[in-house]
């Protein structure tokens, strides 16, 4: 049973009289259950949002309808995961299917990090008192390695041990793809050892073992290769620190004073550590301060693969585009998200850069993907649609083509991000024939109209 009350949506069982979910959508104006009961379309007088009931705190597909008016509730078609709706006398047909059939899992992973050259990704899922952490290919997702446990912190203090329910895993890829470290953290307690594993990826070996003792480990992040280890560390009581350690030789080789971030990000050549506002020049070590993204709290930080660019996202949305010496910003991407369904701003929790450094995409912590022409500074298309969960990890394939994303529950998700393949999928889904010029407006609406599929084309 639907309630769309002007305080939210309410979906109740009717059998049991229990409530199932209770969406955040106000307005709503029209709604209708997917056939198998697991999502809801609403509708209001600015757009069509589709909810998954089990997990309601975001929709997973959105519509603007542009001062349309719709007649009645969108259907949902018995066959195929297409959501239609009747306005002005036409038909429009939504495509759902990268929302509702996705493989979502039932049992949430609690860490997922995607290789910066897209061939891999690794997911950490707690079991029972450890964690297990797994390496994959982006390719068919199929386990590459299941790695070796680490061991959860031992807390100094007997009277505060560290349960499992306290702990949190922690993984990072160098910036080249090489390397990955992954560790066990216990955030608010003072530790005897805290093991982190770095692997050789090229090799397929272990390449260091660390055991960093002391305050709690909550972030880390690798420098080329995987011979520097960078680690943020807040102890029970006091500052936050930042260190450097040598994997190689396994020893910690200087404290960054202050620096003090817990977001961190390595120029692929290793010469710059970013943090929230602050930039630390190495070997040396020298630090100074960096306004990236106007004072507000950093959400994402990413270079260019060869360096020469970096993207930092903030909390309120917003973007800014710098050279890779941080010497000027090239550019402010405002707004890179839908407006918000409430007071507050979706921030930004990923980015990643293509290959040849033209395009950005941007992750959000309600389930947007946006992509973004950098020489432009204009959004290529539509929100791209996703499982509609904060999106965690972004990367593109080393050919561009294809841009994965990863969040909680669906590890691995696929975009094509190929114009020609678009137009080639647009082909098969007219029949091969050739678009018309309303067909193309709908499979490929950010190129002008040109005649494809065998220079064959309808004239409508």
């Amino acid at each position: 049973m639907f309630d769309g009350s002007g305080s939210g949506v309410r979906v109740w069982d009717t059998r049991s009289g229990r409530l199932v979910a209770g969406p955040d959508d106000r307005g709503v104006r029209s709604a209708s259950f997917s056939g198998d009961g697991s999502f809801l379309a609403t509708a209001d007088g600015q757009e069509i949002r589709v909810w998954r009931l089990t997990s309601p705190g975001a929709p997973v597909f959105r519509h603007s309808l542009n001062n349309q008016h719709l007649y009645g509730a969108p259907a949902w078609d018995p066959d195929r995961p297409v959501l239609r709706y009747l306005e002005g006398g036409t038909v429009h047909s939504l495509d759902l299917a990268a929302a509702v059939t996705s493989p979502w899992r039932d049992r949430l992973l609690d860490d997922v990090r995607l290789s910066p050259d897209g061939r891999t990704y690794a997911t950490a899922e707690r079991s029972g008192t450890r964690y297990l952490f797994q390496l994959r290919a982006t390719g068919d997702g199929h386990p590459l390695h299941t790695l070796p446990p680490v061991p959860v912190p031992v807390s100094r203090d007997p009277s505060a041990p560290v349960a499992p329910g306290d702990t949190v895993p922690l993984m990072a890829f160098s910036p080249d793809g090489r390397a990955f470290a992954y560790g066990v953290s216990a955030p608010g307690r003072d530790a005897d050892a805290q093991r982190f594993m770095v692997l050789d990826l090229n090799r397929g070996r272990t390449r260091s073992t660390l055991d960093l003792a002391g305050a709690a480990v909550v972030s880390v992040t690798l420098g080329p290769g995987g011979g520097t280890l960078y680690a943020a560390r807040i102890p029970p009581v006091g500052k936050l620190s930042d260190e450097v350690w040598d994997t190689d030789h396994h020893r910690r080789t200087a404290v960054l004073t202050g620096l003090a971030s817990s977001h961190l990000a390595v120029r692929p050549d290793g010469r710059l550590l970013l943090s929230d506002g602050r930039v630390a020049r190495l070997p040396s070590g020298r630090v100074g301060g960096h306004d990236l993204v106007q004072g507000d709290e950093v959400g994402a930080l990413a270079f260019a693969f060869d360096g020469s660019l970096l993207a930092a996202g903030d909390q309120t949305g917003r973007v800014a585009l710098w050279d890779g010496d941080l010497r000027h910003r090239a550019g402010v991407l405002r707004n890179v998200f839908p407006a918000p369904l409430g007071d507050t701003a979706e921030a930004v929790s990923a980015l990643a850069l293509s290959p040849d450094g033209r395009t950005l995409a941007v992750g959000g912590d309600a389930g947007s993907v946006q992509l973004w022409d950098v020489a432009t500074r204009q959004p290529l298309g539509g929100p791209l649609t996703t499982p509609g969960e904060s999106i965690d990890s972004l990367a593109f394939a080393p050919d561009g083509t294809t841009l994965y994303a990863g969040s909680p529950h669906v590890p691995l998700q696929r975009y094509v991000v190929d114009p020609e393949r678009a137009v080639t999928e647009g082909c098969a889904r007219a029949g091969g024939t050739g678009l018309t010029r309303a067909q193309w407006h709908s499979y490929v609406p950010d190129a002008p109209y040109r005649r494809i599929c065998g220079d064959a084309a309808s004239p409508g």
